[in-house]
């Protein structure tokens, strides 16, 4: 890539990227070259053979990704699509709400190529935008801070910090206005992600949250209908038993909203509970069933398989193993 083409390549592909004319699924060969701009301008190639586990941290608060995992996320890349429309729409509503400073973005957990930032330092200039991105692996700050230095785009940086980010501490002088979070799997199991929002938001309660929304809901699924190679959408044949679990600002202060649910009468030979998650970005940009890795059904694990008329109290497992855990009690 010549020294001239590095920011304008990168911004030509993140314009692909965000043209909202244009389906997310539709974008898989844009995120590839995105992917592989991250891969020249940072010497870090995701090498499909090494082992991803090798270099995660297992904090207080849950698993923090590898950064070769970390990097391996792009190429979900529905994910990466919705995402990165997300926190440009913010970052463009901030600047619409006629804000006199540079809208400030803190990203908690940005990998190696922080893919959700470092693709708008090519659209936005410093005096519109300033990032603050954090990682708890100083190896990820390191690759950035090469791709920044690479690209000259060093004035839309506040600050780079490897920190555990469900314990920094925000300047209170420089309060971000979007908060970014990515840390997902589906059923939020295992990351750190509900420990981190918490955190940061308490510390600046007037900031945009992205993802704005996260869901979880119980269904009866008939696995056998999920895919059809004839539809494109199958009809699929499911019994929605109701939302367990909401994750957004109007539940940050209270906690989380679990639930206690009832199990309707169903056919145990024809039907498995299964947990689906759906994740609200910004606005209309919304993983649903199946467009990313963390939003496909997972199996509900539970002390035995739940039983028509059973009672299941649903709460979420704050610690080093985050996750949601059912319990039947009737």
């Amino acid at each position: 890539m010549e020294e001239v083409g590095k920011i304008d390549k990168l911004r030509s592909v993140t314009l692909a990227i965000l043209d909202e004319t244009r389906p997310a699924y539709s974008c898989r060969n844009d995120v590839l070259e995105l992917k592989a701009i991250f891969e020249e301008l940072s010497g870090r190639s995701t090498d499909s053979t090494l082992d991803i586990s090798t270099g995660e941290t297992r904090t207080d608060n849950g698993v923090a990704i590898s950064p070769t995992m970390a990097a391996m996320c792009v190429d979900d890349f529905a994910r990466t699509v919705q995402f990165l429309r997300g926190v440009h729409e913010a970052i463009v509503d901030k600047l619409s709400a006629g804000a006199t400073e540079p809208v400030r973005v803190l990203y908690a957990g940005c990998g190696p190529w922080a893919p959700l930032a470092i693709p708008l330092m090519s659209l936005f200039s410093g005096d519109e935008v300033s990032f603050t991105l954090l990682d708890l692996h100083g190896e990820s700050l390191r690759s950035v801070e090469s791709i920044i230095s690479s690209l000259d785009v060093g004035d839309r940086v506040e600050k780079l910090e490897s920190v555990d980010a469900s314990l920094f501490v925000i300047d209170p002088v420089r309060k971000p206005d979007l908060i970014v979070v990515e840390m997902l799997r589906a059923a939020l199991e295992s990351e750190p992600q509900i420990a981190v929002v918490t955190n940061l938001h308490a510390q600046a309660a007037a900031a945009l949250l992205i993802p704005e929304k996260l869901t979880i809901e119980l269904a009866l699924v008939n696995r056998s209908n999920e895919f059809s190679p004839d539809e494109e959408v199958p009809e699929r044949d499911r019994i929605l038993v109701d939302t367990v679990l909401r994750f957004d600002r109007d539940t940050l202060g209270t906690g989380l909203v679990p639930a206690a649910v009832t199990i309707p009468d169903f056919d145990s030979s024809r039907y498995q509970p299964m947990l689906l998650t759906t994740v609200q970005v910004y606005g209309n940009h919304i993983l649903r069933d199946y467009d990313s890795g963390i939003t496909c059904p997972k199996k509900l694990h539970a002390p035995r398989s739940p039983q028509p008329g059973d009672k299941i109290e649903f709460t979420y497992q704050l610690g080093n193993s985050p996750r949601l855990i059912a319990r039947i009690t009737e």
